[in-house]
């Protein structure tokens, strides 16, 4: 066991990728009240969901601790730096702080947030394990990321409403676009490892074919619906995904290095539109960047991350 370092409990909650899910609860909050602008509601549900996704991320690492021992990533916890029984208790001192926190809300927020952690749980819980089941991997992240996620947010300013997920729809495309890219990048790995996800089912070409058609649609049902904030990163992103899924045809083979850029620029672009959206935003976003560089230069010695891993 490693000596003891506060800040290894706090970086365990892996910031870098809570940031999306703080990019998309944010634009949920726009979509409903039509406007930027933090509130102290607002600042509480993004608590609540650092709390709930942090959680989930840690039992992530918990579930896949002897692959990331081998491969040698994440490796706070699969180096032995928290010891599996302390992230057990943060784990569950973060959702029952977010349910409390909860209480303050609407029972329908309540119960989003409940479907966050069992979506959550079960994506990485065998035998269940969703992340290992193709096209249900894909799904789940759509839904999870492009529906409940915008729906907590929603739910902070506006009262429940159906017609939210239309507005969500654009959302769930792009991102169900953006995952089946990831899977093929990470498809030689996940073979190795066992899994079978969307793009070991269908393949490199025809993941990358489906991937492509999933971000036109976004941009159609975003253009129909006026919907800036998902069309301008969907369109900028687009070029990226058509040359990868004609590359794979033409060649038979992926271009690694532009699936990458097609699946981390949509992150990207959707932070800056948060950005714009919610100009105070940028200090969180900028302690959090610095602040693990820091952190991992000083405990570990590495860069990370960079821009270009941003």
């Amino acid at each position: 066991m490693s000596r003891f370092n506060p800040f290894d409990y706090l970086f365990i909650l892996r910031p870098l990728i809570l940031i999306p899910c703080w990019n998309f609860l944010l634009i949920g909050c726009y979509l409903a009240q039509e406007k930027g602008g933090f509130s102290v509601d607002i600042v509480i549900g993004l608590i609540i969901y650092t709390c709930i996704m942090g959680g989930v991320y840690i039992f992530n690492q918990i579930t896949d601790i002897e692959t990331d021992r081998a491969n040698k990533k994440l490796f706070i916890l699969s180096e032995g730096h928290v010891p599996i029984k302390h992230a057990y208790i943060e784990m569950a001192v973060l959702w029952v702080a977010a349910v409390l926190l909860s209480l303050k809300f609407s029972f329908i927020f309540l119960v989003f947030i409940g479907i966050s952690l069992i979506l959550g749980v079960l994506y990485s819980l065998p035998p269940i394990k969703l992340k290992g089941k193709p096209l249900l991997d894909t799904m789940a992240n759509g839904f999870g990321y492009g529906m409940i996620n915008f729906a907590v947010g929603w739910l902070l300013v506006r009262s429940f409403d159906t017609a939210m997920f239309v507005r969500f729809v654009p959302y769930f495309l792009s991102i169900s676009a953006v995952f089946i890219n990831t899977t093929v990048v990470d498809i030689e790995g996940d073979r190795k490892a066992g899994e079978k996800t969307t793009a070991i089912l269908l393949g490199k070409q025809v993941s990358l074919v489906c991937s492509t058609v999933l971000m036109a649609a976004a941009i159609l049902t975003a253009y129909m619906m006026e919907d800036l904030v998902c069309l301008i990163p969907a369109v900028l992103s687009f070029p990226l995904f058509v040359y990868g899924a004609v590359y794979s045809l033409l060649k038979n083979e992926q271009n690694r290095k532009l699936t990458i850029a097609s699946f981390r620029l949509p992150g990207l672009l959707f932070t800056l539109v948060t950005v714009y959206l919610f100009p105070l935003y940028s200090i969180v976003l900028l302690v959090v960047f610095f602040g693990m560089r820091l952190y991992y230069k000083k405990r570990f010695g590495i860069n990370y991350p960079t821009f270009a891993q941003g």
